[in-house]
């Protein structure tokens, strides 16, 4: 092989193991939050249907997913601690989604400091 290549492939294999794992990044469940009573008062509603492919919520604030004919809430607690991305599947109940649904959480301006 020559030699002068080497090094360029090389650095192109790390980077794309790097990029990867970091891909792969998880972060502690309690993160996502806590699975409210379906009683409990809402900051918003999100209706899922076979086209939603995420869904954008702000921490600190509790929402109801309407899937079809069920449903469940979510209480985003972590205001400002930069939830990572996640499936939703994660945090519904068994068998509600059919497909995969990205929740990204955005922090709560509330929990921010300058």
């Amino acid at each position: 092989m020559n030699t002068k290549l080497l090094l360029p492939v090389l650095t192109a294999l790390t980077l794309a193991a790097a990029s990867t794992s970091a891909l792969a990044v998880s972060q502690p469940a309690e993160f996502r939050g806590n699975a409210a009573p379906a009683q409990a008062p809402v900051d918003q509603v999100i209706v899922i249907t076979d086209a939603t492919r995420y869904v954008n919520v702000t921490g600190g604030s509790t929402v109801r997913f309407v899937v079809g004919d069920r449903s469940f809430s979510w209480s985003f607690q972590n205001g400002g601690a930069h939830v990572i991305p996640f499936d939703l599947a994660l945090i519904a109940p068994q068998g509600v989604l059919n497909h995969r649904v990205t929740a990204y959480v955005s922090d709560n301006p509330l929990y921010q400091t300058n």
